[in-house]
Order: C-alpha cells, then sequence, then structure tokens
C-alpha cells in the first residue's frame, strides 16, 4: 500500500470516531464517557487487572464487543509498517558512554544508514548533544560530520570526548551551537544542501522534524524519526502536504498529547505506577467538581513520584496546597472520599485505556503527512520501524532519498502479534 492510500484508508477509518480521540476524557468527564459505545464499557469493566494490562498492550481479552475487535483489526492492519533488520554491532570501546537505549538507536542507524549512503560525503545532524552519532558515523563512514545543537555544555563535553580520542580523525567532526529554526539562518543552511549530504534529526520533538525537512530540499538523503507531536502546533503543523489537506482530519492538542502516548510493553511495575498515578488524579478532579463547580477544570499537575505511592490524603494535601484551595476535610475524610469514588475513577481509566487504542494511528498519520511532503518535493520515502519499542517507542524513521530505496526491510510476519 502506498503513503497516500494508507493514509485515505486510515483517516476514512479514524474520522467517524473523532469524538473519542480529539478530546480530553477528563476535562469533558463525563459526558466524554457517552462517547464510547454502550457495549465498550461494559466489556472494559469485566476485566481484571491482567487484563487490563493486557488491554493497555494492544490486546483484547477475553470477548470484546464485534464493534471494537473490527475497529482494532482495521487499526492494526493500517498501522502495520516494515521492519529494518539490519544491526552494525558497536565495540566495547565505541558503546562507552552511551546508555542501553542511545547504544540500541545507533547500531540500528548505523545499519540504516550503510546501504544509503554510496554517495554521502558530508552530514549534519540536529541535536547531536555529545555527538555519539557523530563521531560513530565519522569513523564508520569516513564522513565530514556537522553536529548542531543548543546546549553548549554537552558539546564541550563531546569536545573532550573527541580531545582523547586516539582514532577519530578530529577535523572530521565539527560541534556547532546553535538552535535549528524556520527562516534563513546563514550560518548552518548551507550543511543541509548538496546531493553529497544526509540530514539525521534523531527524535526531533515537535515541529522542528518540519523544519528539518524544510532545510533539506537540496540534500541527498533525509533520516527523521520524529516525537513529541504534542508540541506542534495543531493549526499550522497539520496537514503539510497537498494530498494531507484533502484528507485531513480534525487533529486538536488532545490528539497530538495522545499520538505521543503510543507505548506499548509496560512492565507490571510500570502498569501498577501508571494506575496509581491515575486514580489519585481522577479522584482529585472529582472532588474539585464537587467542592468548586465554579472552576471548571483543574490543572492539578505533576505530583513527586514518591507521593503517588502514600495515601490519597497525602497526594490531595500536596495538590490542593499548591493550587490554594482548602476543602475543609479531614485526611480520613479525603481518603473515604477517594474510596467511595474508585467505580468512578476505573471508569475513566479504562476509557483512557480504550482511546489509546487510536494512539498509533494518529502518530502514523502525521508521518504519512511528512512522507507525502517530501513525496511532493521529489524524494522517494520509505516509512520504517528501527528500534525495539520497548526502548525507543517512537521508534519509526522517515527515510527519504533522491536514490531507489532499499530492499533491505522485512515485513512483519503474519503470525507476529501486531499491536495499536
Amino acid at each position: 500500500m502506498n503513503h497516500q492510500d494508507r493514509l485515505e484508508a486510515l483517516t476514512d477509518l479514524l474520522r467517524p470516531w473523532s469524538e473519542l480521540w480529539s478530546r480530553s476524557i477528563l476535562q469533558n468527564w463525563p459526558e466524554s464517557g457517552a462517547a464510547y459505545l454502550e457495549s465498550w464499557l461494559p466489556y472494559a469493566e469485566s476485566l481484571d487487572e491482567e487484563g487490563e494490562r493486557r488491554l493497555d498492550d494492544g490486546e483484547l481479552p477475553g470477548e470484546p464487543p464485534r464493534s471494537l475487535h473490527s475497529l482494532v483489526l482495521a487499526l492494526r492492519e493500517l498501522t502495520a509498517l516494515p521492519w529494518h533488520e539490519g544491526v552494525r554491532r558497536l565495540t566495547t570501546a565505541d558503546a562507552q558512554g552511551l546508555n542501553a537505549k542511545k547504544a540500541h538507536e545507533i547500531e540500528r542507524v548505523l545499519a540504516l544508514l550503510g546501504p544509503r549512503t554510496q554517495t554521502i560525503r558530508q552530514a549534519v545532524d540536529i541535536g547531536g548533544g555529545m555527538g555519539h552519532l557523530a563521531r560513530l558515523c565519522v569513523r564508520t563512514f569516513d564522513w565530514t560530520f556537522h553536529s548542531i545543537d543548543r546546549d553548549a555544555a554537552l558539546q564541550e563535553k563531546g569536545r573532550d570526548w573527541l580531545r582523547r580520542a586516539r582514532t577519530l580523525p578530529r577535523e572530521k567532526l565539527c560541534f556547532i551551537h546553535s538552535s535549528v529554526e524556520d527562516g534563513p539562518q546563514r550560518e548552518i543552511d548551507p550543511l543541509f544542501s548538496g546531493q553529497d549530504r544526509v540530514s539525521i534529526g534523531l527524535h526531533t520533538c515537535g515541529s522542528l522534524a518540519l523544519t528539518q525537512i524544510r532545510k533539506s530540499q537540496q540534500a541527498g538523503l533525509l533520516l527523521n524519526f520524529g516525537c513529541c507531536y504534542d508540541q506542534m502546533d495543531a493549526a499550522r503543523d497539520y496537514p503539510v502536504s497537498r494530498f494531507g489537506k484533502a484528507h485531513g482530519l480534525p487533529i486538536t492538542r488532545r490528539a497530538l498529547f495522545l499520538a505521543t502516548r503510543g507505548r506499548h510493553h509496560k512492565t507490571e511495575a510500570e502498569f501498577a505506577l501508571m494506575k496509581r498515578v491515575n486514580q489519585q488524579r481522577f479522584a482529585l478532579d472529582l472532588l474539585l467538581r464537587r467542592k468548586f463547580p465554579a472552576l471548571g477544570f483543574v490543572r492539578a499537575g505533576d505530583a513527586p513520584k514518591k507521593l503517588y505511592a502514600e495515601s490519597f490524603a497525602a497526594y490531595a494535601r500536596d495538590r490542593l496546597e499548591r493550587l490554594r484551595l482548602d476543602v475543609g476535610m479531614t485526611d480520613a475524610e479525603l481518603n473515604s472520599f477517594e474510596s467511595s469514588a474508585r467505580a468512578e475513577t476505573r471508569r475513566i481509566f479504562l476509557c483512557h485505556l480504550l482511546r489509546d487504542r487510536f494512539a498509533r494511528a494518529l502518530e502514523i498519520v502525521i508521518l504519512l503527512d511528512r512522507a507525502l511532503l517530501l513525496e511532493e518535493m521529489g524524494f522517494q520515502v520509505e516509512l520504517l520501524q528501527v528500534f525495539e519499542p520497548r526502548l525507543s517507542p517512537r521508534n519509526i524513521a522517515l527515510i527519504a532519498s533522491r536514490a531507489e530505496p532499499s530492499a533491505n526491510i522485512r515485513i512483519a510476519p503474519a503470525q507476529q502479534p501486531l499491536r495499536i
């Protein structure tokens, strides 16, 4: 399925459900709960804690309603992307200073770049930090590499690393202290232009991915991993392609936040913490609605993690003090309120688990729109899964080249579990 057909099919599938994925459940409760089909919440409420974990992991345990089952199967089919198989293993020396996530990503990025870079001689990396990817690309491909970052302290650590390197040609790696922004930047714009140049953005937050695309229109190769879609401007940054504008969805900031949330494979402890955090937050919201109805929805903010392990009263006292609100209740009364509200806070939690089924689809809609923009610029474009989601959930590479796309990919076998 080409990018246009996939985008059209996904938007057609998502549009009828926009009331579910475009609005905040908590801010619009209880009306938001009424938007779910009548059979969905009773099904979710029938699940035990292990069933809830499986639902969070993209499965449908037990006997789900036919409408939910059909929707999930269709989303799985349309969000299944090919996988890049290659790994270029790092030596112990090369991996020094890298955490497991960064080493995992670099090993796969190096393998991804290898067969696509025969004509590449220079590279520029957005948000290169200490230059770990840069130095390994220099060593592997003998490129001249410019690593751009706005964090001067990180770059100084990278320069110190470079000074101590014995085998790395130091003249090949240059650190540039700068932000990459829309509009002309005479100091850095030439680095993105030229058929012998590759433009790299490893997890570009929000609209920075679009800035990279615009600056790289004359590059020979572009590699981008998007992230933090909630930092996009929903009105400005989607859709950006001509085809996308003809098939646009009502993407809101809440939908962008949902697109960023797509993450499966939580451990038992991670799931338990997520559930506990939500239980406390939802209970506080219900309390504030009853005590201060004129305030409407109140943003309580993130509490210190240790507070979520304590009683609801301890959590509520901390948040109420921050909000400068007095509910006139004792600790015992606060804890009693939370206990009495558990059935309702669980329903809100289950609505979130059901809503999360749309997260990956929304992310891929955004990336398909970017892919089509690049095709409209004359690039040949691939979307590939590269990183293991457990380590790096934003794992989809957008690869745009002037040459024929590589065939070094595999399609996930039909018997493998596909999750959304």
